[in-house]
């Protein structure tokens, strides 16, 4: 029975109690399932198996989430995981970091044949912190993307690059500003792009780069201007969000 339990929990994600049907009322969290010849009650508990969530948390997304095959791809890459279907992404949780390295969505994709994307939520050790995480996820990222994620996190921890940034002057500057500069790099240097994104007027554009360079001295039609710029502020928010958090 307790092999059975575990294997209704694993698939549905959540704590059951399981047993017999004797004719008795059915409540609204209970279910009936037939299991060799017999008829059980599976009684869904408030308790979700999330609750206790600790590790290493990944999440997956596809256009068209197929879930079983996904699982059962990463069941094949990855030994002693947990896979749950969660909020409509696949969640998978680790006790150690996986090694996912830009290879591991051209594996996947060449199995399902659909887009892959993949997100490290870094270390969970509570369905709140698990929320909080995906809440502030606005898209999902490449691991291209997943490496500038790692470089500007180190860089945020790390004191003698952060004592190289300017804080105290990227704390005085409007958010608005900042984050313009940030769509303008992740929009490749493209003014017309940003400022169609943005629905601003190319002119206001213009003159919110100039702002900025004012500032910071960073031009950001510069390459190397640009990634200083996007590194210092990406760990600003990092280090941001972290201390709020």
């Amino acid at each position: 029975m307790q092999s059975l339990i575990e294997f209704f929990e694993k698939e549905t994600n959540k704590k059951i109690n399981m047993f017999k049907y004797n004719n008795e009322k059915i409540t609204s969290n209970q279910n009936l399932i037939e299991f060799n010849n017999t008829t059980y009650v599976i009684e869904f508990l408030k308790d979700s198996i999330l609750n206790h969530v600790n590790g290493h948390c990944y999440l997956f997304n596809q256009q068209n989430l197929d879930f079983d095959s996904l699982k059962n791809i990463l069941n094949n890459l990855y030994e002693d995981v947990q896979i749950y279907n969660y909020n409509n992404y696949l969640l998978l949780i680790s006790d150690d970091i996986l090694d996912i390295d830009c290879s591991t969505p051209t594996i996947i994709e060449s199995e399902t044949y659909s887009k892959t994307y993949i997100i490290y939520l870094e270390k969970i050790t509570n369905i709140d912190n698990l929320d909080f995480k995906i809440n502030i996820t606005s898209k999902f990222i490449t691991l291209n993307d997943l490496i500038m994620y790692k470089v500007t996190s180190i860089a945020s921890n790390n004191k003698q690059i952060s004592s190289l940034i300017k804080y105290d002057i990227i704390k005085n500057i409007d958010k608005n500003l900042l984050t313009t500069g940030i769509n303008f790099i992740e929009n490749d240097l493209n003014i017309s792009k940003t400022s169609n994104m943005l629905f601003l007027h190319r002119n206001t554009l213009i003159y919110r780069l100039e702002k900025i360079k004012e500032y910071l001295n960073l031009d950001l039609k510069n390459f190397k201007d640009a990634f200083i710029f996007y590194l210092s502020v990406k760990s600003f928010l990092n280090f941001m969000n972290n201390y709020n958090s």
